[in-house]
């Protein structure tokens, strides 16, 4: 009881991080950006990893290794699993994972006399020395991946990309791409290439929240129904 009354105090005071009495998360985390206003909250979820935004939210979700979250993410379970043993898992800001997706950084070597993890089963050796991986995995800034989906090693998923529940990605996806099947292929892109370039120029997910609390026409506004001027004059400086 002591033990868990003091590691609430910790969390809420220096970790800027709400947890209930169903999570467990690690005490030495990084917080990307430190805002009282907007502390992230994890519910019922394991969250052992390197470093967490602002004003994320996490349910029903186990994290492991080093996974880097940045600001106002969500990641909503239940079944949902990220897990990252030799190479970094990054999950831009602005993020949305829906239930039951997978995210891993390796697979096992099936080149060897056994696909099972023997020589950590009977031998009591390293995991990572049994598995392969295809390096870092990288998810950008506002990216929705639905429910069900599977994010391969190694895969980097750009900016603004959405993926379409129940989809497998074997390969990386470009910035703000509709793609979706087994294996997933894109199938058309969310805005125009001259808006997507504006957007791009903006950079509108490293605005500070301030500056975002004054651009709320913006965010209400049909990009892909407005001119790039008309959109232009509901930005506000």
């Amino acid at each position: 009881m002591i033990k868990e009354f003091l590691k609430r105090i910790l969390l809420k005071s220096n970790k800027n991080i709400i947890t209930d009495k169903q999570s467990v998360i690690n005490y030495n985390i990084s917080i990307l950006n430190f805002n009282k206003k907007y502390p992230s909250r994890i519910t019922n979820s394991i969250c052992s990893i390197s470093e967490i935004g602002i004003g994320c939210k996490i349910s029903d979700t186990k994290c492991f290794g080093n996974v880097s979250i940045g600001n106002f993410v969500s990641i909503t379970g239940p079944g949902t699993i990220i897990n990252s043993i030799k190479e970094k898992i990054n999950i831009g800001s602005f993020t949305s994972i829906g239930q039951n997706v997978c995210i891993v950084d390796f697979n096992h070597a099936f080149n060897r006399s056994t696909s099972s993890f023997i020589i950590n089963k009977i031998f009591q050796g390293n995991i990572a020395e049994e598995i392969i991986t295809k390096g870092k995995t990288i998810i950008e800034e506002d990216v929705w991946i639905g429910s069900n989906s599977v994010i391969t090693a190694g895969i980097k998923i750009g900016r603004g990309a959405v993926i379409g529940a129940g989809s497998i990605v074997t390969k990386d996806i470009p910035k703000y791409s509709i793609a979706f099947g087994n294996p997933a292929k894109i199938i058309s892109a969310r805005f125009s290439e001259n808006k997507i370039l504006f957007l791009e120029e903006i950079e509108w997910w490293k605005w500070d929240t301030n500056k975002i609390l004054r651009n709320r026409e913006f965010f209400e506004t049909d990009i892909a129904k407005q001119s790039i001027e008309e959109i232009k004059n509901k930005i506000n400086d």
